[in-house]
C-alpha cells in the first residue's frame, strides 16, 4: 500500500459510506462534508502558490478544522507542521522559520497574541473559528465568547477567514499528489530529555498504523461507534490513533479542544463512547471526578493508555469500576513513541499480561539490545529497539535529505529505531518497560531503575503519585523521591512511613535518601511527569 493519507481516507470512505464523522460543539458533521471541505481547502492552498514539498503550520487544538486542514495539505503533497496551540509566539516563529512554513492555520480565539509575530513573517494566515462548524443554533453566550476571545484579528496584515478560503477553493481544482512514501508531517517530541526533536513521518507510516489498529477491532457499522478525542493532534498518539484511525474506520470522533476531566466524563455519558485513548494522568483525573462512575461505562469497548508509566493499581481500579456497571471493556496498557508513529506494542483481550506493555503490533519487530547492539535473551534488561513500517524517516534538522538520522541501519539494511527506553522480554514475547536510559540512576556502581522504586511506593494507600529521580547529597548521587498524597496527612509522618516501607521492600541502593512531598508534579505538554525538573543538579561547588 502506497497511498497518501487523503487517498487512504477516500478508499476507506467507499467501505464505510457516509456517516457522522465528527461532532463539534454538539453539531454533527458528515464525512461527505469533511471530504468536500478538504477538497476545497486543498484547491485554495494550491491557488496561493503552495504545493508539493512545501510546509504549512497547523496551530490548532482538537477542533473540526484539525481534520480538514491535515488532509487538505496531505492531498497536495504539502507537509503539515503541527505545533502545540499554546506555544509562545517566539517558539512558534522558530518552528515556522525552521520548517520554512508558507502559511498557518490558527484559531481566532487564540490568534490576537500572535498577530504581531505572524505579520513579521509575511505568511498567509487562515483564521479558523469554532462557529465555522456549529450547525446547531449558536447561543448568544457562544457568540459573545468568540467575539471577546477573538478581539484583535483585524491586526493581521495577510489573513483570510477559513470559511472564505473554503468557498474560494470550491471553484478551483487542486494539483493532487499520490505518493505515500514522502514526508507527510513534522511532529515535535515531548521534550522530557532536553531540547525537543522534530520527527518526519510519512503517509505510509500513518496508514500502516491504522491498518494494524483495525485488526484489533471487531467489525462495526460506521457511525455506531463513538471515539472521545482527548489526545492532541500535535502528538503522534493523537494524530495517528485519535484522529486518522477513527475517521478512516467508521468511528464518530468527538474532539475536545482542551482536556477537562468533568467534561470528558459528561461526553462519555452523553454519546455512549466506545473508544477511548489517553495518557495515565488523564485517566487518573477522570476517575477522580464524581461523574466517572455510572452505567454509561458499559459502552466502553476499546480503551488504551500510553505516553507514560501506567500503574497497575490504576488499571485494576478502572476495570473494576467498568465491570461493576456491567461493562466488559478493559483498560489496556500500550507503548510507543512518535518515532514509530506512536503505538508499537499493546495488550489486547487475546494477549495481555499484568505489568507488561503487551506484544508488538502486526509486522512490528521489537528486540532488546545491549550497548553493543546485540540482541539479549528473554529476561535480560537492555534498550528497547523497534523495526517496522511505521518507523519514521528520521529527525528533521532543516534538510529533508537527511533521512536516517535517529535510525540505525544494520548490515542487512534493516532500519531500527533505538527508543532510549529500557525493558526486557519474557519467554512468551511480552515486553516489560523498566525505565528511561537517561533516568537510570547509578549508585556505587549499581544500576537503579526508578520504575521499580515507584511501583513499590505506589502500594502505600495514602500515596497518589510518585517519581524517583536523580538526587545528590553533598554531591554524592542518591535516589530522590518526589511524592504527592491522596489524603491530607502530616508530611513528616508520610515521609517516615515511606522510608520505613522502602527499607523493608527495596534493596539498599534503591532506597531513597531524599523524599519530597509535593502538591503536584510539573508536566510536559503531553501531560507526562517532567522528571528533569524534579531531578537535582550536580553542583561542583558543593562540599
Amino acid at each position: 500500500m502506497n497511498l497518501t493519507c487523503y487517498d487512504y481516507l477516500k478508499v476507506c470512505a467507499k467501505k464505510t459510506g457516509d456517516f457522522n464523522a465528527v461532532i463539534a460543539f454538539g453539531s454533527k458533521i458528515k464525512l461527505s462534508r469533511i471530504i468536500r471541505d478538504i477538497d476545497s481547502l486543498a484547491a485554495y492552498i494550491n491557488s496561493i502558490g503552495i504545493g508539493k514539498g512545501d510546509a504549512v503550520t497547523i496551530f490548532l487544538p482538537n477542533v473540526a478544522h484539525a481534520f480538514t486542514t491535515f488532509y487538505a495539505l496531505n492531498k497536495i503533497g504539502v507537509i503539515a507542521n503541527i505545533v502545540h496551540p499554546l506555544t509562545s509566539p517566539e517558539a512558534l516563529k522558530e518552528s515556522i522559520d525552521m520548517t520554512n512554513s508558507k502559511a498557518i492555520f490558527i484559531l481566532d480565539i487564540l490568534a490576537a497574541q500572535y498577530a504581531e509575530m505572524l505579520n513579521s513573517t509575511g505568511i498567509p494566515c487562515i483564521i479558523c473559528s469554532n462557529s465555522d462548524y456549529v450547525i446547531a443554533p449558536i447561543t448568544p453566550a457562544f457568540k459573545v465568547f468568540e467575539k471577546i476571545k477573538g478581539k484583535g484579528i483585524e491586526k493581521f496584515a495577510n489573513a483570510i477567514k477559513y470559511t472564505k478560503a473554503v468557498v474560494a477553493g470550491s471553484a478551483k481544482k487542486s494539483v493532487d499528489y499520490h505518493d505515500g512514501s514522502n514526508i507527510a508531517v513534522y511532529l515535535h517530541g515531548g521534550g522530557t530529555t532536553g531540547k525537543s526533536k522534530t520527527i518526519m513521518l510519512t503517509s505510509n507510516n500513518l496508514n500502516n498504523l491504522a491498518e494494524k489498529l483495525n485488526t484489533l477491532d471487531i467489525p462495526h457499522k460506521a457511525g455506531d461507534e463513538y471515539s472521545l478525542m482527548v489526545l492532541p493532534i500535535f502528538h503522534a498518539f493523537g494524530l495517528g490513533i485519535a484522529m486518522h484511525f477513527p475517521l478512516t474506520h467508521g468511528f464518530t470522533s468527538i474532539p475536545m479542544p482542551q482536556f477537562n476531566a468533568e467534561s470528558a466524563n459528561k461526553y462519555l455519558k452523553k454519546y455512549k463512547v466506545t473508544f477511548l485513548l489517553g495518557v495515565p494522568n488523564m485517566f487518573k483525573k477522570m476517575m477522580e471526578d464524581k461523574n466517572f462512575d455510572g452505567p454509561h461505562l458499559k459502552n466502553l469497548r476499546l480503551v488504551f493508555c500510553g505516553g507514560d508509566v501506567l500503574p497497575e493499581r490504576l488499571v485494576k481500579e478502572f476495570n473494576k469500576t467498568v465491570a461493576k456497571n456491567g461493562g466488559k471493556g478493559k483498560l489496556f496498557r500500550g507503548y510507543g513513541l512518535t518515532e514509530v508513529s506512536s503505538v508499537c506494542t499493546v495488550n489486547t483481550y487475546e494477549n495481555n499480561r499484568e505489568d507488561s506493555i503487551g506484544k508488538p503490533l502486526d509486522d512490528i519487530i521489537v528486540q532488546i539490545w545491549d550497548d553493543m547492539r546485540n540482541e539479549l535473551p528473554a529476561g535480560e534488561t537492555g534498550e528497547i529497539v523497534v523495526r517496522g513500517d511505521t518507523a519514521m524517516l528520521g529527525y528533521f534538522n532543516g534538510d529533508n535529505t537527511v533521512i536516517n538520522e535517529g535510525v540505525y541501519v544494520d548490515k542487512d539494511g534493516n532500519r531500527w529505531v533505538p527508543t532510549g527506553d529500557l525493558g526486557y522480554k519474557d519467554s512468551d514475547g511480552f515486553i516489560f518497560f523498566t525505565g528511561r536510559k537517561k533516568r537510570m540512576i547509578i549508585i556505587s556502581g549499581y544500576n537503579v531503575y526508578p520504575i521499580d522504586i515507584e511501583n513499590v511506593v505506589l502500594q502505600l494507600p495514602f500515596v497518589s503519585e510518585v517519581c524517583a529521580v536523580q538526587g545528590y547529597l553533598k554531591n554524592k548521587p542518591c535516589v530522590k523521591l518526589c511524592v504527592t498524597l491522596k489524603t491530607d496527612m502530616d508530611k513528616d509522618d508520610a515521609v517516615d512511613k515511606i522510608q520505613s516501607y522502602c527499607k523493608k521492600n527495596l534493596a539498599k541502593f534503591s532506597c531513597p535518601r531524599k523524599i519530597e512531598i509535593m502538591d503536584s508534579f510539573p508536566r510536559t505538554k503531553m501531560a507526562k511527569v517532567d522528571f528533569m525538573k524534579l531531578s537535582d543538579k550536580f553542583d561542583p561547588k558543593a562540599k
